[in-house]
């Protein structure tokens, strides 16, 4: 048990947090029921209602809400504080559900929790996991050393590549973008619990943002980790293949952690879906093209022609897909490279084109039928047909040099 002047700091600690600032219903409400705890009183709904909320003596709960309202508020503002600036409390004010009254319980310590586990074991055993580490660190040097041997015989892709030559020999890092779509935790008044939400309109963190700003009352924030589409993960192992050959040891990244400074640092290889190219969309200011998220829509405009391009929401059939493969420079003479879609039928195939000798030659060909060489920077927007994630044929609609200036 704690004393009086100890729950009057605890209060006051409370009422005076970020979380409570500017909210003075909720700060006369916390007060008006911690004072009410305080005399031994035991509230009930009719009287909070004609003491606190000024109703009259004909207040009829079933019709209105306002204190069951009012206290489901001051609830989550309260789990709201203790998720960030009181997490540290060691005595946390509780409101039942069902009561108002208001008590304090400590902040018990969980023996069994993971982290104290880990503790115990690493007091108890500390020399036998540092011997275990070393041998494991030992044994994947080995393998490390190994691998490095064999694939410095094995070459995919000649490095003069002119659609791959930056990120092969460039002295400047190959960053891999790896793009993850935006998940954000909610908690949940049906099942007591924060849930994790995928909505298809928030896929930035200016979104996430404006979300926030629009349902002030929700405990709304960033999923602890990320999510990636098919898009990205099935197209990492033919780049990773090609990279790997010649000895470049890529930096990986998710695209929600990609700033702006990112972007005249490395040599940068974009994959996933077009929801997810997020800080990158800008980027594309430099070619013709430009997109929707819903509808699905890339529009090509140039001096002479304004032309649109739409594939549907994915289903369990035939599927078309629109895929971008752009490469554009970068603003410190570097290279990004975008190859994103909308279905997961797209990246992965056309990055098989790609990295493939006798499909991208063709591609290649192309260019060089157009121009008499293969451009440095270059924009194609391809259309891939298919089931799922199998594809049966790809066409190139559109297709050009990209100037540097």
């Amino acid at each position: 048990m704690i004393n009086e002047q100890t729950r009057r700091k605890l209060l006051e600690k409370i009422i005076s947090s970020k979380e409570f600032c500017g909210s003075k219903v909720h700060i006369s409400y916390l007060t008006y029921l911690f004072e009410a705890a305080e005399q031994g009183k035991s509230l009930k709904e009719i009287a909070i209602a004609i003491e606190f909320f000024a109703k009259g003596s004909d207040f009829n709960p079933a019709e209105d809400t306002i204190v069951r309202t009012h206290t489901y508020n001051l609830r989550k503002k309260l789990q709201n504080y203790y998720y960030d600036e009181g997490k540290d409390d060691k005595f946390r004010l509780r409101i039942p559900k069902g009561h108002y009254d208001v008590t304090f319980v400590p902040v018990t310590e969980n023996r069994y929790h993971p982290r104290n586990i880990i503790r115990f074991l690493i007091r108890e055993y500390k020399l036998v996991i540092i011997g275990l580490l070393v041998i494991f660190l030992i044994g994947i040097l080995i393998y490390s050393h190994s691998l490095n041997r064999q694939l410095s015989t094995y070459r995919v892709i000649d490095k003069q590549d002119p659609i791959w030559q930056e990120y092969l020999q460039s002295p400047q890092p190959v960053l891999l973008v790896v793009g993850d779509h935006f998940f954000f935790n909610d908690y949940s008044e049906k099942y007591q619990s924060t849930i994790t939400i995928r909505s298809g309109k928030i896929n930035s963190k200016e979104e996430l943002d404006d979300l926030i700003i629009r349902f002030r009352d929700n405990i709304i924030r960033p999923a602890d980790e990320p999510y990636f589409p098919y898009h990205s993960l099935w197209s990492l192992p033919p780049v990773l293949t090609i990279l790997n050959s010649v000895g470049q040891k890529p930096i990986l990244r998710k695209s929600s952690a990609v700033s702006p400074q990112t972007l005249g640092e490395y040599n940068i290889l974009f994959l996933g879906s077009i929801k997810t190219l997020n800080i990158l969309k800008h980027t594309l200011t430099k070619s013709h093209f430009s997109f929707e998220i819903l509808p699905h829509i890339i529009t090509y405009s140039d001096a002479d022609t304004v032309c649109q391009f739409s594939t549907n929401l994915h289903s369990a059939g035939l599927n078309e897909d629109l895929v971008l493969a752009v490469k554009l420079p970068g603003p410190a003479g570097n290279s990004i490279f975008i190859i994103a879609s909308y279905h997961s039928l797209g990246t992965p195939e056309i990055v098989n084109q790609l990295t493939q000798t006798a499909s991208r030659l063709q591609v290649e060909q192309k260019f060089i039928d157009r121009y008499g060489y293969v451009p440095r920077y270059f924009e194609i927007l391809f259309r891939v047909n298919g089931i799922d994630k199998t594809a049966y044929s790809t066409e190139i609609l559109i297709f050009n040099e990209i100037s540097k200036d």
